[in-house]
């Protein structure tokens, strides 16, 4: 049998465990490589693609939004730059991102855009975004 006090402080427990594994999780990350290509796309395609060891574009300023519709600009939740290598890593700020729609626009050094909606990618998929080579 519990006693009062103890029945109490269970759901405080609950809550401080709750938050404890929260906290682990670490959120969600965006990942993928900027490349330069024929044109300016923005795809999830399966991280084992060799268009990943391809040389990447660094430098390349990446914003996530969430899509809100045609020509609104969505609340940001998340952004990062391209390494030399062209990899990139996002920490998502929405922990709902995984279930809408999202627009990535990755701006590069030379101001080449490349802008297109995706879905966050499932795992085992990156974020592929190729930008205009300059001719």
């Amino acid at each position: 049998m519990t006693t009062a006090p103890a029945r109490r402080l269970l759901p405080m427990g609950l809550l401080v465990t709750a938050g404890t594994l929260w906290g682990c999780q670490g959120g969600s990350n965006l990942t993928g490589h900027v490349i330069t290509g024929p044109g300016n796309v923005v795809t999830v395609i399966d991280e084992n693609d060799p268009r990943f060891k391809q040389e990447g574009v660094g430098g390349a300023s990446v914003v996530v939004r969430r899509f809100v519709g045609e020509g609104q600009s969505g609340a940001i939740i998340g952004s990062g730059v391209s390494e030399p290598s062209g990899d990139f890593r996002i920490p998502i700020t929405d922990k709902d991102a995984e279930r809408y729609e999202m627009v990535v626009t990755a701006t590069t050094t030379d101001k080449r855009i490349s802008r297109g909606r995706i879905y966050f990618p499932a795992t085992g998929k990156q974020v592929l975004i190729m930008v205009r080579e300059v001719r």
